[in-house]
Formats: C-alpha cells, structure tokens, sequence
C-alpha cells in the first residue's frame, strides 16, 4: 500500500512535469518568424511595385498616382503589422522609419513629377503652336529642335542634355521670326527653365528612392528575428529532451507500478490459495473425531506444507507426551538432527517474546540464539508459532526451508502462520477437552454403579437370602431323608446345588458391574465368540428353543476381551430365549457393514467405517416404549427371577467400544436387538501371547528377580547385566526381542545412551525403569526413542499394563489396515 502511495505520488509530480515540459517545449517562435517573414516580403512587395510605379510615372507611362498610394498604404499597414506582432522591437522601429521616409520621398516626387508633367505638356503645347505654317521657318526649326530634346529628357537627363537645352533657349530669341512671337518665345523659355529646374529634383528624388529602401531595416528585423527563433528553438530543443526524458521515467514508473500490481496480484493469489489450504486444514480437524487428532496432525502438515511450499513441518508437543509429528518434502531426507536438534530450540523458542517467530538468515532477522543454531544446521529460512491450551504452551508448530528463502507472499500474510497454529491448538484443546470428558464420564460411570449397587444393596442381599434359605431347606430335607431314601436325597441335593449356581450368579453380575471401567487393550474375532456361545447354549438348553445362526464377520475383530464379547452374546441370546415362546425359534444374524457416514441409531451414534453387527430376534411377547427406555438401567427387570444387570453390563461394554445398540420392539411381536462394532484392523492379538523380553540391569541378582516377576506374567525374559553383552546379542539377533526393557541408570553408565544404541540397532520398543528418586528432564526423554516409563518398585498390574501398551502399538504398525 506504501509502495503503490509513493508511485501514484510520483507519477502526479511526473505527469505535471510533462505538461509544462510539453507547453515550453513548443518553441512558438516559428509561427512569429513565419507571421514576420510574410509581412516583411508583404512590404518588400509593396515597395518594389511603389518603386515600379514611381519609374513608370518618370517616364509619363503612369498618368494616375493611385497605385502609388496603394502600394504606400499596404506598405504603412504592413509596418502596422509588424508594431502589433512585435511591440516594442527597435528593429521594427527602424523599418517603420525607413518607409516614413519613402513614403516622404514619394509625396515630393509626386509634387516635383506632377509640375515636370505640366511642364513638359505645356511645353509641348506651345511647340506645337509655334510649329504651324504661318511661323518663320528658323523659329520653327529652333522649336522643333528644341522639342525634341526636351522629348529626350524622360529617357536621358543628363547634364550634357541638360546643358545643350539650356543652350538652346538662350538662343531661342535671336532665331528667325523670335521678334514677332515674342510672347510665346517668352513662354517657351520660362517653362524650359522651370523644366530645368525641377527635373533634376525630380530625378534626384528617383534615384534616391532605391538607396531610401526598408530593404536594410527589413533584412535587420529578419536577421533579428531568425536569431531570437534560433535561441527559442534550441531552448524549445533542451524542453522537448527534457520531455523525452520524464516521458521515458513516466514510462519506467508505470513498468515499474506494472510489475509491482502483478507482484501484488501474485501475492494476493497466492495468500487466497494458503488461506484455502487453512481453511481446508481446519476443516479437516473439524471433520475428524477428537481421538483421531493425533492421527490426523501429520495429514494436516502435509497439506500446510505443500500449501507453503516449504521444505518441512513439524510439530513438538510440551503437554507431556512429548510426541513428534514430522512432514517431509517427497524425496528430501527429514531434517539435520531429527527431533533431538529441534528439541533443543525449545528453550530458546520460549524466551522469545512473542507466539510467532521468523528467522532469515540471509536477511540476519530473528533473534540472535535461535539464527546461530540454525546457521550451523545450514537452515535458510524457519518459521515457528506456539500452540496454546489456555494460557499455557502445550506445542511449536515449526516450518523449515533449507534450500530457499521465505516465499514473497508469506512476508505479507505472516498471520496466517498464526491462523493454522491456532487450528491446531484449537484441535489439541478438542482432543483434550474430549479425553477429559471420557475420563469424567467413566468416573461418573463407576459412581452411578456404586450408588446403584448401595442401593440395591439390600435387595441383593434379600435375593441371595432368599436363595440361601432354599439352599439350607433342601439341604436339611436331604439330610433327613439320606439314610432311608437316597434317591429323594439325590434330587434335593441336585436342587441344593442349582440354587447354589443360581447364588454364584446373581454374585457375579453384581461384581462384573461394579468392577468395569476402562476397557481393555486387546480385540476379540467376532465370528469365532459368536459361534462358541450359540453353541454354548444349545448345548446347555434343555428346553425346545430354536436358535438359528446365519452370516459372517468375513473374519473382522473387534475391541475388547472375548469373554465380555460372549457375555454380551450370551446375555442377548437368553433373554430372547425367555422373551419367545416354547420352541419359537430365536434367529441369530452375523455381518460385517461398512458405513459411508454418521449413523444414529436407538441407542448411540456410530462413526463412519466397517463395523460388525450381531443381530438377535425372537417372536416373542416384546416391549412398549415405556419398557424401552428402561432396559439398559442397571437392576431393572420384568423377570421375577432376573437381575437387571445383563443388558446394562452389555451397554457399558459396547459403549466403552465406540458401538451402539439398535433395539426394535412392539408389544407381542418380538424384539431385535443388534449390537454394532467398529472393526478392528488386527491380524491377532500379540499382547494376549506375551513374547521375548531383553532385560538390562543394574545387577546379577537384581536381574535373576526382574525375570522371575516376567515370566509370572507370562513373558519370557533374557536378562543382561552387562549392557556390551546385551548389545551384540541384540545386533546379532535384533528381531528376536519384542521389547527391551532397561534399567537407569546403570553402573557407570546411563540407561539412556544404552536406549539409544539399542534405538539405532532394533526397532523393537524400549521401556525405561528408574528408581522412586531418579528424575530425567523431559526434553532429554523426549530426545530418546523410548516407548514408556515405569518406575521401581514394580506393582505386576502396572508393570504388566506398561508392557502391554508398546506392544499392542507395535504390533498394530505391522498388521494390515483391514481383514476380509
């Protein structure tokens, strides 16, 4: 915007510039020159033909003086023209002089010719009368003679002729017969005389009317007036030069403005692709489920950085988990150092004072600790924004460049860095916000279980009082009628023992209740239960049920342990069994379904994906809406005889597993109940196996006890106490151990260098054990490639979850993505 401000500023002060450039350049002493020019050859004009005249009225040829005043008055106008063209000018003062003059030259020739004229013609006539037959012939010849050089005198006035003339009429009056005319001789003289007299005037005026010319002056004003042309053009010259000039900077401002429009064009379209890409990031995270955050973050940094056409990205979390998230470019290498170099930017990136960081190493911009280190990483451009969870850091996400600089565009729309930073802060606080209401929700699970349990506590207790009376009833008949009819003895005690599993029963749905929480980290083969529980009840009804199983699972699992998968089954298939009629058939349905979206159904709401789906229906007495909304409460019953805790205790399982229930039913036309699960993508559960534990402690003995507790576990551990010997087993053999459990620190060495040796030579996962009063700095741990963190003294069920958790992860990073 400052940029664009300038040149339009810029190009107003060049544009006015070119027009007074544009005005001075015009020399506007050519159309004068050329105005002054016409008018002098106008006069010059003039002039030459008044001169004509004058000759012509010399010689009697012009009778009429009009065309010399004429030829005088355009003369006068013309020098009129010149004042008004020129004020002022002394050059055409002296032209306005000179024709003054003539034009007073001219009015004296008119005067002195016209009196020369008279003269002649009264000469001529007083010749002719003194020429007729009654004169005396020598006067006669005399005045003919006389007239014939006066005759001459238009054409030669010179003084020789002038003299001879004179002469003659000197002696005009001693010719023959003169004393007879003496008048007339008289007359003929005087006016050769006065001829005389005036002629050479007259010529004189003539002759010196060329000399009298403007032709000087006007030649002086012309002279003048090319030279001031001269100068105003060379001026006009230096203008038009100077015009060319800012025309060609104008033309350079406006390439310039062009080209920084187009820059600014390309900057905009980029800005509104990246803007794109943010949005779609966020609706990416918005579009995922708050558990598949973590899953989605490296998918969310690719799209970022392709978007940024940046070399990588990457994000380190500080909530904890100390978890890494790295997006390369296709075919470039991950950075120099990966994660434990970019780990340890991590105290200088949270002394910096702001949530947004840029360095340019080039342009030696950043601050000064952070450029140092990534100088030495040979790192050209990086870029860094916090991720916050309220107020406090849980993550940086970070953009790297090693090849080129940061893109034009971004220097301009560096909040956008912070717009995706803030996605992924708002995706982490989903996540957590999520993962705390879950655990909120189990706690408020188990205490609904515990006050329900508290309250019908005496219930319970009243039921199982009940049983026990049977029990000890049959119990005293069978003890007196034992010794004399044992058949009778035999019933009763088979009826003693029945009410006895009864009791076992209702006990253990009580605490299978009440000891539920947090599901378990293993998958179960849903065909395979399925099949071993309906057979499982044909074998034990001895009743004239029906069930009927139909479908497949097409082999899919699902979570949680077999066992709590059969209660389910079991729990279902009975109920429809009571529910029907003697001998109705009970129709048991296996698929497998892959959902394209969300569906919701009676009881939750599943997410898209392949899910198994074990339908149960029966034709049997069914249930109304008000019963409907009941059926899952824990110890709600409409059996005499049943507990209300089977279908609450398959609800909670299928809801710790992400399924949910959909039950159809109307009164005295059955019910269908169908459990819905998320398959899970496992070829089988390694966890449930064991497997091969390398053991590295501190001593002999202290080894010999770890492996002991191992392999009450289940696991089959080899343990070391020297760390060398462990790792050329481990190099030897580096697939034969599933897990490496190591103990820090160790004699006069780390634990930690240990895991990261043993990190470089096997992929299998590593488990820390420190001591009650060891602590590591989490950027350390997080630096080491390690699974998990247990600490001694070990208690077998946390030790056995510890273990159990890396195991599964691996496992599940090798097995397919889906089983058909």
């Amino acid at each position: 915007m400052r940029l664009t401000l300038q040149a339009v500023v810029f190009g107003a002060l060049l544009a006015a510039l070119l027009t007074w450039l544009l005005i001075n350049g015009n020399g506007g002493m050519e159309a004068a020159y050329v105005a002054t020019q016409r008018t002098v050859d106008a006069l010059a004009l003039a002039e030459s033909r008044m001169q004509h005249d004058v000759l012509r009225a010399r010689t009697g040829l012009l009778r009429n003086y009009d065309p010399i005043v004429r030829h005088l008055r355009e003369m006068q106008k013309a020098v009129a023209d010149l004042k008004a063209n020129n004020a002022g000018d002394a050059d055409v003062h002296a032209v306005a002089q000179a024709v003054d003059r003539e034009a007073q030259m001219v009015e004296r020739f008119k005067t002195g010719n016209a009196l020369v004229q008279n003269s002649i013609a009264y000469f001529d006539s007083l010749s002719d009368r003194l020429s007729e037959t009654d004169i005396a012939p020598g006067l006669a010849r005399a005045v003919a003679a006389l007239q014939i050089r006066v005759s001459e005198l238009a054409r030669d006035s010179a003084p020789k002729r002038l003299a001879e003339i004179r002469t003659r009429l000197d002696t005009l009056h001693a010719a023959d017969g003169a004393a007879d005319r003496t008048a007339d001789v008289d007359a003929i003289v005087l006016h050769g005389r006065q001829l005389l007299e005036l002629l050479p005037q007259v010529d004189a005026v003539t002759r010196s009317l060329p000399s009298s010319s403007s032709e000087e002056a006007r030649q002086t004003l012309l002279e003048a007036q090319r030279a001031i042309r001269d100068q105003r053009q060379v001026r006009a010259d230096g203008f038009r030069l100077a015009l060319y000039a800012v025309a060609l900077a104008l033309l350079a401002l406006v390439v310039r403005v062009g080209m920084l429009m187009r820059a600014g064009t390309r900057i905009l379209r980029r800005t509104v692709d990246f803007q794109i890409v943010v949005a779609q990031a966020a609706n990416w995270f918005l579009a995922s489920q708050p558990e598949e955050t973590s899953a989605r973050i490296v998918d969310v940094l690719a799209m970022v950085g392709e978007g940024l056409d940046t070399d990588h990205c990457y994000v380190l979390m500080l909530d904890g988990t100390n978890a890494v998230h790295l997006w390369n470019r296709p075919g470039l290498a991950p950075p120099r150092g990966w994660p434990v170099a970019q780990q340890a930017l991590i105290h200088d990136i949270a002394a910096a004072p702001s949530d947004l960081i840029f360095v340019e190493v080039a342009d030696e911009t950043g601050p000064p600790a952070l450029r140092r280190t990534l100088v030495e990483r040979e790192v050209v451009s990086w870029a860094c924004a916090r991720l916050r969870r309220g107020e406090r850091i849980v993550g940086l996400l970070c953009f790297e460049r090693s090849t080129t600089g940061l893109p034009p565009w971004l220097r301009h729309s560096r909040g956008l860095i912070q717009v995706v930073a803030d996605s992924f802060g708002a995706a982490l606080e989903r996540q957590h916000v999520w993962e705390e209401r879950r655990e909120i929700e189990a706690a408020l699970r188990r205490a609904q279980r515990l006050e329900a349990i508290g309250t019908f506590a005496s219930g319970v207790a009243h039921n199982i009082n009940n049983v026990l009376n049977v029990m000890l009833g049959h119990a005293e008949i069978a003890g007196d009628a034992l010794p004399a009819h044992s058949a009778r003895a035999a019933e009763h005690i088979g009826l003693l023992v029945q009410a006895g599993g009864r009791a076992r029963e209702i006990a253990g749905q009580i605490l299978d209740f009440g000891r539920r929480g947090r599901p378990a980290q293993c998958t179960s083969a849903a065909e395979a239960v399925v099949f071993e529980t309906v057979a499982q009840i044909r074998a034990s009804t001895t009743g004239p049920a029906t069930i009927q199983l139909s479908g497949t699972a097409e082999g899919a699992r699902v979570g949680g342990e077999p066992a709590q998968l059969q209660q389910v089954v079991h729990n279902l298939i009975r109920n429809a069994v009571q529910a029907s009629e003697p001998g109705a058939a009970v129709d048991v349905r296996l698929d497998r379904v892959a959902l394209p979206r969300s569906s919701t159904l009676t009881h939750g709401t599943l997410r898209p994906g392949d899910h198994v789906r074990i339908r149960v229906s029966d034709t049997g007495r069914g249930m109304d809406d008000s019963t409907l909304a009941r059926i899952f409460e824990p110890f709600f019953t409409t059996r005499p005889a049943g507990t209300g805790l089977g279908l609450a205790t398959a609800f909670e399982f299928v809801q710790e597993h992400d399924g949910a229930f959909d039950v159809r039913s109307a009164p005295n036309r059955g019910s269908t109940f169908a459990v819905w699960l998320p398959v899970i993508p496992h070829a089988r559960d390694r966890a449930a196996d064991g497997g091969t534990v390398m053991l590295i402690g501190r001593t002999r003995r202290s080894v010999q006890e770890d492996e002991e507790t191992l392999a009450a576990l289940g696991y089959e551990p080899i343990g070391y106490a020297d760390p060398d010997t462990a790792l050329a087993v481990l190099r030897r053999e580096p697939g034969r151990f599933d897990l490496l459990l190591i103990d820090h620190p160790l004699p006069n060495l780390s634990g930690i260098a240990v895991a990261q040796q043993a990190a470089r030579i096997s992929e299998c996962p590593i488990v820390l054990s420190l001591s009650a009063t060891d602590s590591v700095q989490p950027e350390i741990l997080a630096a080491v490639p390690v699974a998990d963190v247990i600490r001694r003294p070990w208690r077998s069920n946390t030790l056995a979850l510890t273990l159990r958790r890396p195991l599964i992860s691996a496992h599940a990073a090798l097995r397919p993505a889906a089983v058909s």
